[in-house]
């Protein structure tokens, strides 16, 4: 009798374990136009497989399987963002990767900015950023970061509605330039990144620790003379990674520096090779992150 249970109870907890290494990992991923991404799906290395393995995408009804070529993952077919070489490097047979993007091309974070409009530095309803609010029923929740919180709960949603028990591992973030055209929105960029992660994770009723990969803007040097505060955006950012040892620190956050990462004649946007690499290192970044959960 007592082997019978014994048996029985190695059958529990191997089948429990099972079951956890089949539960899907979600990553959200959100941005402007370098999460976008206008990298050529033509322009990618052979070695880079169509169909991306043990990868799914929300699509705004469903997860489908990743496929590159087939699968809509940029606004424009034939383009892509840092998702290819991110799923490329995290999604495994034991662990899934379901993804959900959001993108809006050319906005802010800040809460002075009204899409490419300054409004002031006081908060105020119904403009075009990505700013997440005080609290969930702030009235100054901007638009962008609205429709990409019902994005992201319709997606889980979805994934609970097939029976999944989703757990939602990271935030993937790629924005800044916009805010680099404003003195405040630059100065003030780590404290809006950390508010950003802290109201996604409240809203989504997850970790308050959610780990969130984001990539250091505008590594091309001289840049453009519209990005006026670049050197005080990309100084914010360094300082907004959980390792920096400044004030600015945010526990589980990792930046990746793009320096030498590949980019487009117009010295804002990453080619196929930026993005594949862009894609990698944020992987790479949050693989300790969640190993640490």
């Amino acid at each position: 009798m007592l082997t019978l249970r014994l048996f029985v109870a190695i059958l529990v907890l191997t089948s429990a374990s099972i079951a956890l290494a089949a539960q899907p990992h979600v990553y959200l991923l959100s941005g402007q136009s370098n999460m976008q991404g206008i990298g050529k799906l033509a322009d990618l290395p052979e070695s880079v497989p169509h169909e991306m393995p043990h990868a799914f995408f929300w699509n705004g009804k469903t997860f489908e399987p990743l496929v590159l070529g087939k699968t809509k993952i940029s606004t424009r077919a034939g383009e892509f963002g840092p998702e290819v070489g991110f799923a490329l490097q995290m999604a495994s047979a034991e662990h899934p990767v379901y993804l959900i993007k959001y993108h809006a091309s050319g906005m802010p974070l800040y809460h002075g900015w009204n899409g490419g409009t300054w409004a002031g530095t006081e908060p105020g309803p119904k403009r075009r950023n990505f700013y997440p609010g005080a609290a969930a029923a702030d009235p100054n929740v901007g638009t962008l970061y609205q429709q990409m919180l019902k994005m992201y709960r319709t997606g889980l949603a979805q994934l609970a509605k097939q029976g999944e028990a989703p757990q939602v591992k990271g935030f993937l973030w790629m924005q800044g330039e916009m805010d680099a055209k404003g003195k405040e929105s630059a100065i003030t960029y780590a404290a809006n990144l950390k508010r950003l992660r802290d109201r996604l994770a409240a809203d989504l009723k997850l970790d308050a620790n959610l780990p969130m990969v984001y990539g250091q803007v505008l590594p091309h040097e001289p840049a453009h003379a519209r990005f006026t505060h670049r050197t005080e955006t990309r100084q914010q950012m360094a300082d907004a990674d959980a390792d920096s040892g400044k004030p600015e620190a945010i526990t589980a956050a990792k930046m990746v520096s793009t320096d030498g990462f590949e980019v487009l004649p117009d010295t804002v946007h990453y080619s196929a090779a930026g993005q594949l690499r862009l894609g990698e290192a944020m992987a790479a970044a949050m693989k300790p992150l969640v190993e640490a959960k």
